[in-house]
């Protein structure tokens, strides 16, 4: 008598084992993919901007057109003199560190829909932001106006 089909190939239950394994790794990676790929190395900075308005926890982090990195975390921050900044957590790919310090940012609209990123711009400086550091507010260059904003510039009446 042969042992034809004795393998994993001649066994549908271990078919059926292997592909609901497979299907769950691909559902788990395609659910973290706003959070970045696993076991890819980061570089975490903080930011201060003026406003997140719109701005959401996984929007993208751009230089030059280029994705390289998400936005981790939103919070607020009170400064000494009673104003409120807005804190980006920013989760960059490795290969951009150090960033310099000179380096400028701005929250850009992506879409009609009102999707936004952070757009850097890298500066020349040889001194650079470490990983943890804060980019001051000082380094966020004023808004650009939105649609939105244009739109809404005169009263009902006038519109």
């Amino acid at each position: 008598m042969s042992n034809r089909g004795a393998g994993i190939a001649g066994n549908p239950v271990l078919i059926g084992a292997a592909t609901v394994l497979v299907v769950l790794v691909a559902v788990f990676l395609a659910y973290n993919a706003n959070q970045g790929l696993p076991f890819v190395p980061t570089y975490s900075l903080k930011a201060e901007v003026p406003s997140a308005a719109a701005l959401v926890r996984g929007n993208e982090v751009r230089i030059g057109g280029s994705r390289i990195g998400t936005v981790d975390s939103i919070t607020t921050r009170r400064k000494r003199d009673g104003t409120s900044v807005a804190l980006l957590g920013l989760k960059l790919e490795r290969d951009q560190m150090p960033l310099p310090k000179d380096s400028t940012l701005l929250i850009r609209t992506k879409s009609a829909l009102g999707l936004k990123y952070v757009e850097l711009t890298r500066g020349r400086s040889d001194d650079g932001f470490g990983d943890g550091d804060t980019i001051p507010l000082s380094a966020s260059t004023p808004a650009p106006v939105e649609f939105d904003e244009f739109t809404n510039m005169f009263d009902d009446e006038t519109r």
